[in-house]
């Protein structure tokens, strides 16, 4: 069970990463998202404040100011100070469609032309626009390089005007950063919680389905042990039973053949022939049931052994058996299961002429292992191997009884035609 605990453990990890990794993507595109909404809302809200200077303050000033009068926009220029006395706004210009100044919070500004802006022709055809310029035609020394320019209609006396309003950027971008500052927290702060209720759900889920896989590996290896037993008992039975028995009667026939007439002695022959060859037959079928000792070569024997109803089918059986290292006897009986299984199913399937058994060391996830390799050159596997619908258990209780040993096994096409089974086991499934 190690080996099962480290893979949901690593699932787990992958998760958590995965989720860390959503949750940096996201947050990306919060802070770019946010960005770009809460500069959006600074500049429309740079454009409401340009357009009420020019609607409140602007316009009554001028339709106040008495044409030609000396300082006659002294009233308007106190009122735009007072405005510009915070320093959210640095100038502002009134503007004729040709590009002269009709008035500006600078009055060597008054009177000049600078020729008309694209920002100006805009707003003398009704609209509002803004933009940001790193270098103002009317920058005065000291002030920011710097502004957000924003152009909106004016009417003045007898004639369409444009506004234009400077607002320091460094302004736009402290409302920017409020603004972000309010909506990041709220979003990424949503999406940590989330994460943070996924992972012990996900870590309540990993640890039970990790209960239900030990639950059912813990099931197949009682069913294993305790079909080891009731075969053992039946191996025992029959050995104590029916063999002695037979052999018995097989010493009583020959024992008994030299005082019979001779006509009579050929069918004592058969009569002793038929019992031998019962005891054979029971002695194979003591073998299925509860093969010998699998430790060492005999691992490698035992299967030769098994193969036995094959060649007697007259398929041709090819082994190569190598040396093994000590083997744990739970994984020699592992694969001895998963060899017979294998050669049953050519047996009773794979309409196959030959088979070749391979039984090696091997390693796997960096440890050793023995791999076994049972192919036939016959019809291959069918397209589900699964059949425990139609109670057939076969290969699927033996593939979960090696899973759960920390082994794999695949089942394939052969190259050349046929099936290929091939089951690794590791050496110390326990570590």
């Amino acid at each position: 069970m190690p080996a099962r605990r480290t893979v949901w453990g690593r699932e787990l990890v992958a998760f958590c990463a995965t989720a860390l990794l959503v949750l940096l993507a996201v947050s990306a595109g919060t802070v770019w998202l946010s960005e770009r909404i809460a500069r959006a809302n600074a500049l429309e809200e740079a454009e409401r404040t340009a357009q009420r200077l020019a609607q409140f303050l602007v316009e009554p000033g001028l339709a106040q100011a008495p044409t030609g009068a000396p300082g006659r926009f002294d009233e308007l220029d106190r009122a735009a100070e007072n405005r510009m006395s915070d320093g959210s706004v640095v100038r502002m210009v009134v503007w004729r469609a040709t590009g002269e100044v009709v008035w500006a919070t600078e009055p060597e500004l008054v009177g000049r032309d600078l020729g008309p802006s694209d920002g100006v022709l805009a707003a003398i055809g009704g609209d509002t626009v803004a933009e940001v310029d790193e270098r103002p035609e009317t920058a005065a020394d000291g002030e920011p390089q710097t502004l957000l320019e924003v152009y909106t209609p004016l009417t003045g006396p007898g004639e369409q005007l444009a506004f234009e309003a400077y607002f320091a950027y460094d302004g736009i971008a402290r409302q920017a950063a409020r603004l972000r500052g309010q909506i990041i927290p709220m979003a990424i702060g949503a999406l940590v919680v989330l994460q943070l209720v996924q992972v012990p759900i996900a870590t309540s889920l990993a640890r039970r389905v990790r209960r239900q896989e030990a639950e059912r590996t813990a099931l197949v290896q009682r069913n294993v042990e305790v079909s080891d037993r009731e075969r053992r008992a039946i191996a025992a039975d029959v050995h104590d039973g029916p063999v002695q028995d037979l052999a018995g009667v097989s010493y009583a026939l020959s024992a008994l053949r030299g005082s019979l007439p001779e006509e009579r002695q050929p069918t004592v022959d058969k009569l002793v022939g038929a019992i031998r060859h019962a005891v054979q037959s029971l002695r194979r079928l003591m073998v299925d049931i509860y093969p010998p000792d699998l430790s060492g070569p005999g691992l490698g024997v035992a299967i030769s052994d098994s193969a036995e109803p094959l060649r007697a089918a007259g398929i041709e059986v090819l082994i190569d058996a190598a040396p093994l290292p000590e083997t744990p006897p739970d994984v020699t009986a592992a694969i001895y299961r998963t060899a017979k299984e294998a050669l049953a199913n050519v047996a009773h399937h794979a309409q196959a002429k030959r088979t070749w058994i391979t039984l090696e060391e091997t390693v796997l996830r960096g440890s050793p292992a023995v791999r076994l390799e049972v192919a036939d050159d016959g019809v291959g596997f069918p397209a589900s191997t699964d059949r425990r619908a139609e109670g057939h258990l076969g290969l699927a209780l033996l593939r979960d009884r090696v899973v759960g040993l920390g082994g794999t096994v695949t089942l394939g096409d052969r190259l050349g035609g046929g099936a290929l089974l091939t089951a690794v086991l590791p050496l110390h499934h326990g570590q």
